[in-house]
């Protein structure tokens, strides 16, 4: 089975750029057995994960009428003399699969949301929804919270509606030599909640002058400067802490996940509906005791593993923080929950989707 993977224009599929799909994308790759047969098609980058499987498209934004639109016309036009069947997957466009369906119906499609359904064009209106699910070979989420958005309205139970959790490689059994540091990892906008992280801190700092406070992430991914004015004043008031506050800017995933095996806890005061929740497995993963918002998909990945706030904010998280620092034992708890609890593990994951890919593919050839 050949399967053709399609990113969203701004996703970079590199190293030091990659965002939350890309890695997704690139991590579920790592352990299919149709690895060798995975195409990627996603805006241009001189150095690709897995360069034999990407193909870079130079889009024409003006030509046509956007970014995202010239991936898909390029996509159509580059595998227009293709004779056999191929599984395509569309990830977070679904204004796109609409388009995409017009020209390759003969194809099984798959769309995956990443995000809310409702706030993305092409499925914020029921009959929006109705229509992919009518279309769709499969439609993937990530979290049952997602699943949850775009059924809502409908009536009746979909057979093509499925719920593929992202994943990452766990590479530890057993909780690694910890320093004093607590972690904010993601991008560095007003929804994420960085700036109560921020807030919480303040009166920990001489309470705990052992500790050390990290920063890691901007506004977007790759970028090398503090560009939005809420960035600018956040990192500015974070650095004015002194000595035990770090910002270390948007660095690779590599790299943050070096960060994170040596880190004791890990902060995800999201107050928006996050939709999966990547950074807080990797933080599971890595044994950090994991505080976050009980907030959309965050609920499904912390209910075993770590600790959830209601209605976060500074003070509420000051609270936790201070719990957990103040007695090694409860932080050890958590750290040992994160490995146990885990399920999130990159094989078992790939596994599954595997198995999916090939249940969407037959379904489709055989109707």
């Amino acid at each position: 089975m050949k399967i053709e993977i399609i990113l969203p224009y701004k996703e970079i599929f590199s190293e030091k750029k990659a965002s939350a799909v890309s890695i997704t994308v690139k991590n579920s790759m790592k352990f299919s057995k149709y690895k060798k047969n995975i195409l990627v098609y996603g805006q241009h980058t001189v150095n690709p994960f897995y360069k034999k499987n990407f193909v870079g498209i130079k889009t024409n934004k003006l030509l046509h009428f956007g970014n995202n639109l010239s991936i898909i016309k390029n996509f159509i036009k580059l595998t227009k003399k293709n004779k056999s069947k191929s599984l395509i997957e569309i990830h977070n466009r679904p204004y796109l699969f609409n388009y995409l369906v017009k020209y390759k119906s003969n194809n099984p499609i798959i769309i995956y949301y990443h995000n809310n359904p409702l706030d993305m064009k092409g499925s914020k209106t029921l009959a929006e929804r109705k229509k992919i699910i009518n279309n769709a070979a499969g439609i993937i989420f990530v979290s049952h919270y997602l699943k949850k958005q775009f059924l809502s309205g409908i009536n009746y139970k979909p057979k093509n509606i499925h719920v593929l959790p992202n994943g990452i490689e766990k590479n530890i059994t057993k909780i690694p030599k910890k320093q004093k540091i607590v972690m904010f990892v993601g991008r560095l906008v007003e929804e994420k909640g960085a700036h109560i992280f921020v807030e919480a801190i303040e009166n920990l700092l001489k309470q705990f002058p052992n500790w050390k406070f990290y920063i890691i992430g901007a506004s977007k991914a790759g970028q090398t400067k503090l560009n939005s004015t809420y960035e600018k004043k956040l990192i500015n008031l974070f650095l004015n802490y002194g000595a035990q506050a770090n910002y270390l800017g948007f660095i690779s995933n590599a790299e943050v996940k070096k960060f994170m095996k040596a880190s004791s806890i890990l902060v995800v005061p999201s107050v928006w509906d996050e939709p999966f929740g990547l950074t807080a497995i990797e933080g599971l993963a890595s044994a950090q005791a994991v505080i976050g918002s009980a907030n959309g998909g965050l609920k499904e990945i912390l209910k075993d593993s770590g600790i959830l706030i209601n209605n976060i904010n500074s003070k509420k998280l000051e609270s936790k923080l201070k719990m957990l620092m103040n007695n090694n034992l409860k932080l050890l708890d958590y750290q040992n929950k994160a490995l146990k609890n885990f399920k999130y593990d990159q094989k078992n994951i790939s596994f599954k989707q595997d198995l999916l890919r090939e249940k969407i593919f037959n379904n489709f050839i055989n109707k």
